[in-house]
């Protein structure tokens, strides 16, 4: 039990810097989508589909073309495509999934995202079942900051509808799409300055 709590508190430690990332572009995402998504009941909306998917990237995309109510076929093979780059992550920790349970292996591919995948990948944990509970918390705690941030979003954008002209919410989030290209240019940013550094 001891040994568990400690699993526990190391996830939770790891995910804290993913949560400051995951609930602030989460919230973007659920403002974009309940202000410009033209949906009923875009918190519930939003609820769903962060937690069917985590990946921002989709989650952005995803805006647009239900606005524009695209097909469900278009939307999957967009999905297919924004993520097939984790299949190749997957790959690389076939070895140190070996013996997971089915559901829980789903799962853990299901929330595959660079941040989880860089995570599981630096962790210390030698016994493969300790690493299988560090993954599942980890991956559970960073979906649960994804979803949060998500469901507030679009939930505070509903909320301000009843006070504040809805159209007028449309144009003040205009430009918020910018968070997701900000977010990769100060990451590459960051790992250009790194590997500058290092080589010195």
């Amino acid at each position: 039990m001891e040994e568990q709590k400690t699993i526990f508190r190391r996830a939770l430690a790891d995910s804290l810097p993913v949560m400051m990332g995951y609930t602030t572009m989460g919230l973007v995402a659920g403002v974009l989508l309940a202000a410009k998504g033209n949906l009923v009941l875009a918190p519930l909306w939003g609820l769903l589909s962060s937690a069917c998917w985590i990946t921002g990237t989709m989650s952005f995309a995803f805006i647009p073309e239900v606005a524009a109510r695209s097909s469900a076929y278009a939307i999957a093979l967009m999905t297919l495509a924004v993520n097939f780059r984790y299949a190749f992550y997957g790959f690389s920790l076939l070895a140190r999934w070996q013996g997971v349970k089915s559901w829980r292996k789903l799962y853990l591919i299901l929330l595959l995202t660079d941040e989880n995948y860089a995570l599981e990948d630096a962790s210390p944990l030698k016994d493969p079942r300790d690493h299988e509970r560090y993954c599942l918390i980890l991956s559970a705690l960073n979906h649960s900051y994804w979803v949060s941030g998500v469901t507030v979003g679009a939930l505070l954008v509903c909320l301000l509808g009843f006070a504040i002209d809805p159209e007028a919410i449309r144009r003040a989030t205009n430009g918020m799409e910018f968070a997701m290209v900000a977010l990769f240019l100060v990451i590459f940013t960051d790992q250009i300055k790194g590997f500058c550094g290092h080589g010195r």
